[in-house]
């Protein structure tokens, strides 16, 4: 048996509550779902042996209103929306489920028979089908709505079978009962089953219980056991090209929503535009810190979405005409991996009518003296507000390493690491759109070098490589055809090569007599 302590008790109590008696609304997450958490808002009597004693008692009603009875319940039903679970309000949906597939969650206001805690359940008893019910103490969180939604998922939780996720030290000492997570903002954390109470990403966890340091559990493993007999929804979004879901606009904008079945979970959306078009997308979901891709037809990333403050993305651009696909996933951040952020998201597209602000972008770089320098060209309509310089290791995960003013150009890095260094900005106007810029690779030329190829596998038109002087270059294709050639600068280059069909070219570096050839390969 578990409970959630509150360690503001004196405070929440101090401060009186007006609440407003309403009807329950009737609300199913998943109908026709054959497993039931059946949430009790209107008043309960209680007569078990397993609870006070055997002694029956009445849980008074916490008196919500119809609004924030939906609030809560769309709230806990994201907690539980990957599994082929339904959360409910309505008990005729409850009393229907068998007994050992339903658990009701009574939602109070006294607490007086138990205690001090936010809310009490018994570990398992989901499966047991003794109509044993968990408990919330809507008093005793203030009749929060967002604490009283974080402490049914909690007990819940237990119910289906999960302990605490508690903290240790890196010496596998014990810190709390309650793992209290980390950050503050959009992308602070913690976990459902710690406590998570004034956290943005509040998420199923793998991590340490109260056991030890080394008794780690899967929450997500748990839940969907066979024990528990109910399991993962199908994934309703296909993950590749092929299997993407085509949009289409009216009156310029369009709504998909999605969900995100796994941590590793790709929803592809294809979107096709006549002619040059203006587009603005923005993407949010509770549970999920998102990330947005860009792809054209023929499979190369033009831009990647992930702001590193906000767990929501928004973007302006400009595109020809074509057809792309917007590639949606989970990112990882600074407080919290990818584990456990399942649950619906939000698309919507349109089509603006105005210019945008930022006309171009370009970033370009060189080695120079050990240092990796950036530069950057921004011809826009309206200020620029900050510029933040991101680098990565990967070209996927970008930290930010400077954030400069709006007026810089120009900026001298000296990367702690060897290896290709991946830079980007991020730029905001003064209306608060934001843009990245171009992504491009940096590496030193060792001696005697006179370039390094970004990679010998090319998925686009463009070759990226970086030299350590002006040298013609030619591509020719297997039967010794010409196919471009031109003149690349010292630093970093991407060298258009045309249209190019998938097969193998060779690259060749002329320096004066001296002729150097790279395999180059197009997929």
């Amino acid at each position: 048996m578990k409970r959630i302590l509150i360690p503001v008790l004196v405070v929440l109590l101090a401060i009186p509550a007006i609440k407003v008696a309403a009807q329950v609304p009737l609300l199913n997450s998943y109908p026709g779902g054959t497993s039931t958490i059946y949430l009790d808002f209107d008043g309960q009597t209680v007569n078990t042996p397993y609870w006070n004693s055997g002694t029956p008692f009445y849980c008074t009603s916490p008196n919500f209103t119809s609004s924030q009875i939906t609030t809560i319940f769309n709230r806990v039903a994201e907690d539980f929306s990957p599994f082929k679970l339904n959360i409910t309000t309505d008990s005729t949906v409850y009393f229907a489920t068998a007994a050992a597939k339903r658990q009701r969650i009574i939602v109070s206001a006294y607490s007086a028979w138990y205690g001090s805690a936010g809310g009490v359940a018994y570990i398992g008893s989901f499966t047991w089908g003794m109509e044993i019910p968990g408990f919330v103490f809507a008093n005793l969180l203030n009749y929060n709505v967002n604490n009283v939604s974080e402490a049914i998922s909690h007990e819940t939780g237990h119910t289906l079978g999960l302990s605490h996720q508690s903290k240790y030290d890196a010496n596998c000492n014990f810190v709390y009962e309650y793992n209290p997570g980390g950050g503050t903002g959009e992308t602070s954390w913690a976990p459902i089953m710690g406590n998570s109470y004034g956290k943005s990403l509040t998420l199923w966890h793998k991590g340490s219980t109260s056991a030890g340091c080394n008794s780690i559990q899967d929450d997500l493993s748990v839940i969907a056991a066979n024990s528990n007999g109910f399991g993962y929804k199908t994934d309703d979004m296909g993950n590749t090209v092929q299997q993407s879901t085509a949009v289409t606009f009216t009156s310029n904008e369009f709504k998909v929503s999605g969900e995100m079945n796994s941590a590793t979970d790709v929803d592809m959306v294809k979107v096709t535009f006549s002619q040059p078009q203006r587009f603005s997308l923005s993407a949010s979901g509770l549970n999920s810190d998102l990330q947005v891709s860009i792809t054209d037809n023929k499979g190369n990333v033009l831009n990647s979405y992930n702001p590193p403050t906000s767990t929501s993305v928004l973007f302006d651009s400009t595109f020809n005409a074509g057809t792309y696909y917007l590639s949606v996933t989970n990112t990882a951040n600074a407080n919290t991996t990818t584990y456990g952020m399942l649950g619906a998201y939000t698309l919507n597209g349109t089509l603006p009518t105005t210019t945008l602000p930022i006309h171009s972008m370009n970033l370009s770089g060189a080695v120079l003296n050990n240092k990796h320098s950036l530069s950057w060209d921004i011809i826009a309509d309206e200020p620029i507000e900050s510029i933040s310089i991101e680098t990565s290791a990967d070209g996927k995960n970008f930290n930010t390493i400077q954030s400069v003013s709006a007026e810089t150009r120009k900026f001298d890095y000296q990367p702690n690491t060897s290896g290709n260094q991946y830079y980007r900005l991020y730029v905001v106007t003064a209306s608060q759109l934001k843009y990245y810029s171009n992504v491009i690779s940096l590496r030193e030329v060792a001696r005697g070098e006179k370039y390094i190829l970004t990679s010998n596998i090319v998925r686009g038109n463009n070759i990226s490589l970086n030299s350590n002087g002006s040298y013609n270059w030619r591509l020719i294709d297997m039967n010794g055809h010409n196919v471009s050639s031109g003149k690349m600068n010292t630093g970093f280059n991407q060298i258009s090569a045309g249209n190019l069909t998938n097969g193998m070219y060779l690259l060749q570096v002329i320096d004066g007599t001296t002729v150097s050839t790279e395999k180059i390969v197009k997929q």
